[in-house]
């Protein structure tokens, strides 16, 4: 914690990025919760057309990075970055306009969110490992700390807010917070580095395909691909098909933030990320899920959220620390191929997203919920598969 602090008194590019990220973080609760569940309450819980949404994010992603990696690399990620912010701020704007016209208009909408994301996070990745070298597991606590304490006040205010007023009307509130999110940014300058490589995605595929750490860290990448997103968007449906009210799905998020941050900070300043651990968490998250599989009823939900809140943000806070770890431990990546890394990362992570959610269009065509259980119980084998391929890097 002390190596974060020191840094954040020195170095304004820490301050940006955290304050940047800090600020996504509420906008990604804002659009993948509430706007979820809007969408859902809309189409009258049909959530083929959710799933399409998300399909065309990711393919909007995978395409931004694909084709901008080399720009991030060879020139100016600091641009990127601001130009993900600036279109961020103009897609929640309509989201604003459009109001209930969203579910006319949910593949363009889709797609342009994922161009957002893509601008975002292509730049934001490689600023994240060039700002924060030898302090990663420092970086990514606090920043998963404060993203919690934010989660405890953002999602009652958001819920009670859309009940008491409207969804459009919250929307023109966050565009202020995307407005805020450019200022930070400000503060972040290109860093002066030394000459590298020109991008070349075959040439890094070429220098780590027998490396196993990093094998072992892409199927990691791509388990998270399904248990981030996926998981995320059937439980905001089971609670919002349980409850009835964004208010509900607020409350619920802000109680288990609470949990969260406890459970970030235990885990990761306490007792660390051991085996044991990594094994509790795991079967925590299937117990919860026999649970939810015996009945769906309010209890239940809320049994898996605090499994979910406590066990599996220690996987994933876990897996993050790693997944920017690695790159240091490798001096030639991170020196020469960070952005290549990241490429393939974001490659394999997009990919598995894509197919999660083609999965939940498939089942959302049979409109039932044993097909829905069969998803939750697909999500918690890849939980069991997630926590293995973390124990090895324990070894």
């Amino acid at each position: 914690m002390s190596k974060i602090i020191s840094a954040i008194k020195l170095h304004r590019n820490v301050v940006g990025l955290m304050g940047s990220l800090l600020i996504n973080n509420i906008l990604y609760m804002f659009i993948n919760t509430f706007m979820v569940a809007y969408f859902i309450t809309l189409t009258n819980y049909d959530y083929k057309l959710i799933s399409v949404y998300y399909v065309l994010s990711f393919i909007g992603i995978l395409i931004t990075f694909l084709l901008l990696s080399k720009t991030v690399k060879d020139k100016n990620s600091v641009i990127l970055f601001r130009s993900g912010i600036i279109f961020y701020c103009f897609y929640i704007l309509l989201i604003a306009l459009l109001k209930e016209k969203i579910v006319n208009y949910y593949a363009f909408l889709g797609f342009f969110y994922g161009v957002v994301q893509g601008l975002f996070w292509v730049a934001g990745h490689t600023l994240i490992n060039e700002n924060t070298k030898n302090m990663e597991n420092s970086f990514i606590s606090v920043k998963s700390i404060l993203s919690k304490i934010l989660r405890v006040f953002f999602p009652i205010i958001f819920g009670i807010s859309i009940e008491l007023t409207s969804f459009s009307y919250i929307a023109k509130i966050v565009i202020f917070l995307s407005l805020l999110q450019f200022i930070f940014s400000l503060l972040i300058k290109e860093e002066k580095t030394k000459s590298k490589p020109k991008y070349d995605l075959k040439r890094y595929f070429n220098y780590i395909k027998n490396n196993d750490k990093f094998k072992l860290a892409y199927k990691i990448s791509a388990c998270d691909g399904i248990i981030h997103y996926l998981l995320e968007t059937l439980i905001t449906i089971l609670i919002v098909m349980t409850f009835k009210t964004t208010i509900s799905l607020g409350v619920i998020t802000t109680v288990f933030s609470i949990l969260s941050i406890i459970s970030v900070y235990i885990f990761q300043y306490k007792l660390k990320s051991n085996k044991k651990i990594l094994l509790i968490s795991a079967i925590s998250m299937v117990i919860s899920l026999f649970l939810l599989l015996i009945d769906i009823d309010k209890i239940t939900i809320i049994i898996y959220n605090f499994c979910n809140s406590v066990f599996l943000v220690t996987l994933m806070n876990a897996a993050e620390t790693k997944g920017y770890d690695i790159i240091h431990e490798d001096k030639k990546v991170a020196d020469d191929y960070i952005v290549e890394h990241q490429a393939i990362w974001q490659i394999v992570l997009n990919i598995s997203r894509i197919i999660g959610y083609f999965v939940l269009f498939i089942a959302s065509l049979f409109n039932n919920m044993l097909v829905f259980k069969f998803l939750l119980i697909l999500v918690t084998i890849i939980i069991l598969y997630y926590s293995k391929l973390m124990m090895k890097f324990k070894k």
